[in-house]
């Protein structure tokens, strides 16, 4: 399995897995939303980035996309990942698990102070991932629709 930043040509592997990650949620995201999220994660000035798993055939298995951003309590940056996505064929074999060290070392290259991220209370297999690699958030999250 490789991981890295996704490219141009990862573009049909990213957005059909975008697509069933997007199912997978219960979240209808139009064929706009999804074009404009593509292009915020090619434009190298946009703090939206992605990584792509692929097999050694070169068949995607899995995505993470993630925002870079500043944060008031330190002069070093933090990475918000948004969305995990592991095919339903590689779940339960270390895929996300790699995905997420892959970019805890590139982040570590990079001088980040902290990766974060929300997880669904109902999603078991996710938060089982998680409570062995991270800490759990003492913090609530809320969020207000505009």
């Amino acid at each position: 399995m490789e991981i890295r930043p996704v490219g141009t040509a990862d573009r049909d592997g990213w957005q059909s897995m975008w697509n069933a990650y997007c199912a997978d949620q219960g979240f209808g995201v139009s064929a706009q939303a999804s074009e404009t999220i593509w292009r915020r994660i090619e434009d190298p000035d946009n703090p939206t980035n992605a990584m792509i798993a692929v097999g050694a055939t070169g068949i995607p298995l899995g995505f993470i996309n993630f925002i870079i951003h500043p944060y008031t309590w330190s002069d070093r940056l933090l990475c918000f990942l948004v969305d995990l996505y592991v095919d339903h064929s590689r779940r339960r074999q270390g895929t996300g698990q790699a995905m997420i060290a892959h970019l805890a070392a590139y982040g570590c290259s990079q001088g980040w102070l902290r990766i974060y991220w929300n997880a669904d209370r109902s999603n078991r297999q996710a938060r089982a991932l998680y409570d062995r690699i991270a800490r759990l958030s003492p913090y609530l999250s809320y969020y207000l629709d505009l």
